[in-house]
């Protein structure tokens, strides 16, 4: 059974991509999360981003669905804008958010939001795409799954 997650790639004025760095490991994401049994990719995308930085979001397009077959997992991931809220200092998953250029991002980023990104970048839209998880990061995110963390 595959889990699924929502992300979006969150634009401000300047083009620059809002990540948040994440409090149980220490990398740049993404917002989104985990969408709830029952609930649309959609929904959950806007209840992640709130959840995570303050901000109220509205979906603009679906950039893509990103499976990964060897973690059983398939992540929705959506261009949004900012309508509201106040972006929050210290969150319960999140230890910080700033603004990125898409062209300098991150070292340390979670697997595959950098291809995520670049897709955004190149225009991008319902793409369906297969991911091959390799590297160090990759082994972290499937021993983490794996001991159910």
């Amino acid at each position: 059974m595959y889990t699924q997650g929502a992300f979006v790639i969150v634009l401000n004025e300047n083009q620059q991509i809002l990540l948040v760095k994440r409090k149980d490991v220490p990398l740049w994401d993404l917002p989104g999360g985990r969408i709830d049994s029952g609930e649309s990719a959609e929904a959950a995308a806007v209840r992640e981003v709130l959840e995570e930085t303050g901000y109220n979001t509205a979906l603009s397009a679906k950039i893509g669905v990103y499976q990964r077959p060897k973690f059983l997992d398939e992540q929705h991931v959506f261009f949004g804008s900012i309508t509201g809220g106040q972006a929050i200092a210290d969150g319960t998953e999140t230890a910080r958010l700033k603004w990125f250029s898409p062209r300098r991002l991150p070292l340390f980023m979670v697997p595959n939001r950098k291809r995520q990104i670049k897709d955004y970048v190149n225009g991008a839209l319902d793409a369906t795409i297969t991911l091959k998880d390799v590297g160090m990061l990759a082994a972290i995110d499937l021993l983490k799954r794996r001991l159910g963390k």
